[in-house]
């Protein structure tokens, strides 16, 4: 096998060219071009003319490079394929090499989505099962049975906000809601200003009742503290100047995050450098109380956001052994944007700084799926540093509303020359009601499901039938056998709104019946 390359990329490509077990002879030819972006099919066979290929079965160019490689084949006589795009796949290629047809134009990778999903999720699993060796790294720990450390994929801690304020049975619902998403770190919300130790105690008991993952008190107050102790926290959130020296005659034992603040004379440095001085005296002032398990969170301000993480990596560049606490929900459910880009830009920053864990929420509609995100965005974060890549092409992404290629069919306006276009356009027509009945359609979030009503007439307060389903097509096809439906437009309203409402019950928008979802 034959692997051409660019300058920059050489190394890395001779490293997984070794990695391979599949027992292929792999030969490297680098071409004079610093990235494989700048390569194209002519630039690549002109190179390769002046190269003995008589030993050579087959060639992979970039993924990245243009053109079409079946010019190569057809003037050299050598099989030439596109490979991937970046070289940690290519033991994965390796692998299936006789087991899948290769490209001319398609990146292998493209190819070889499916497996390197499932490849990329199995790189994760193996550090997850195995995780002694990597717990004696500089800042790694065990918070619970959870080991964090920038050496480990980030953690996402999952806060239930204002929990003091919910019966028992929701903030269950919730927690497991929340771990069913992927959350590492259950976090409880206490009320501020409001010391409530017998609601800490009753919370934390609740959580625990029914998720096996660790579980922080987010409070200041030393009262709520003590009584989360006793009742079994992992982690406390937080410790700070105004409540260190209270903490430390009764939480020495437990995993804290401090942070540079003093709640109690409202005193939080904005400059960078001044947050990284007050985090190390508490530090320093923590470990000489005794406390051993110390994460450090410089607080991600929604108001400066540069001036915070600048405040993070010249910590974490000082104090390489003590792991990153960063609340990308201070920023998130303050920012009228979709939470999907936020999450995936902040967990790259959050990333670049030897973040270990990050905070989600979902306080607010806007930011409903952000757990899930977040936890995507660190499994992508983590390969993509262990690559060495951007995130791109990891076999896991977040791309929801958008397509990352189209494939969509190219109209050709050109048959439209002989033959009778009509132009629909909005004409208001007075409905007709189905003698069946009419529809009511709403969403059942708690259970991901569409509801639709059957009633006969309007001045029905209770409805002669109720059918569930995930899906609009399950929906009109039940309708269809049951033959409740009888006008053409009746039917292809039911169809229009179902495929609505199951559009909002993926992505979280606001269904309506009759209304626009976007």
């Amino acid at each position: 096998m034959l692997l051409i390359t660019g300058r920059l990329a050489e190394n890395t490509v001779k490293t997984y060219a070794r990695q391979q077990t599949a027992g292929i002879d792999t030969k490297i030819i680098t071409l004079n071009v610093p990235v494989a972006a700048f390569l194209n099919s002519e630039t690549i066979l002109t190179e390769l003319k002046t190269h003995n290929l008589t030993d050579i079965d087959m060639i992979l160019t970039p993924g990245l490079s243009r053109g079409d490689t079946q010019t190569i084949t057809d003037t050299l006589g050598v099989p030439t394929f596109k490979g991937p795009r970046y070289a940690a796949d290519l033991p994965t290629v390796f692998e299936v090499i006789n087991k899948i047809p290769l490209s001319t134009t398609t990146p292998a990778c493209d190819l070889l989505r499916e497996l390197l999903t499932k490849k990329a999720l199995n790189e994760i699993n193996t550090i997850e099962q195995n995780p002694h060796e990597l717990l004696k790294q500089p800042g790694s720990m065990l918070i619970k049975n959870l080991a964090i450390g920038k050496v480990f994929p980030m953690r996402v801690m999952a806060e239930i906000v204002d929990a003091a304020l919910m019966p028992d049975e929701e903030i269950q619902e919730l927690a497991q809601k929340f771990a069913a998403q992927g959350a590492h770190i259950i976090d409880v919300g206490m009320i501020a200003g409001k010391s409530n130790p017998e609601n800490a105690t009753r919370i934390i008991k609740a959580v625990k009742t029914v998720v096996d993952l660790p579980v922080s008190i987010d409070t200041l107050d030393p009262n709520e503290i003590k009584a989360a102790i006793s009742a079994g926290v992992d982690l406390i959130l937080s410790i700070d100047a105004g409540n260190i020296d209270q903490l430390a005659t009764f939480a020495t034992n437990v995993p804290i995050v401090v942070i540079p603040t003093n709640q109690r004379e409202g005193y939080f440095p904005k400059k960078a450098q001044d947050r990284i001085q007050l985090t190390e005296e508490l530090i320093t002032k923590a470990k000489k109380l005794g406390f051993c398990k110390i994460i450090a969170d410089l607080i991600l301000d929604p108001l400066d956001v540069i001036e915070s993480f600048i405040a993070f990596k010249n910590f974490g560049n000082r104090n390489p052994d003590i792991p990153l606490f960063v609340g990308v929900a201070n920023v998130v459910e303050l920012f009228d944007a979709d939470s999907i880009g936020l999450n995936a830009l902040l967990a790259q920053l959050s990333s670049e700084v030897n973040a270990s864990i990050m905070l989600a929420t979902e306080q607010s509609p806007k930011t409903k799926g952000a757990i899930k995100e977040e936890v995507t965005a660190a499994k992508m974060m983590y390969l993509a540093k262990k690559r060495a890549s951007v995130p791109k092409d990891l076999g896991l992404d977040l791309l929801i509303l958008k397509n990352k290629r189209s494939r969509e069919e190219p109209y050709n306006n050109v048959l439209e020359q002989k033959i009778n276009v009509i132009t629909a356009t909005d004409e208001t027509v007075n409905p007709e009601l189905d003698r069946v009945g009419m529809f009511k359609i709403v969403l059942d979030r708690k259970n991901n499901t569409i509801v639709t009503s059957l009633f006969t007439d309007t001045s029905m307060e209770q409805p002669i039938n109720i059918l569930k389903g995930k899906t609009a097509q399950d929906l009109y096809t039940k309708i269809v056998q049951l033959n409740i439906v009888t006008r053409l437009d009746h039917a292809a309203y039911l169809g229009s709104e179902l495929t609505k409402a199951e559009i909002a019950l993926k992505t979280g928008k606001e269904f309506i019946q009759d209304h626009s979802i976007f």
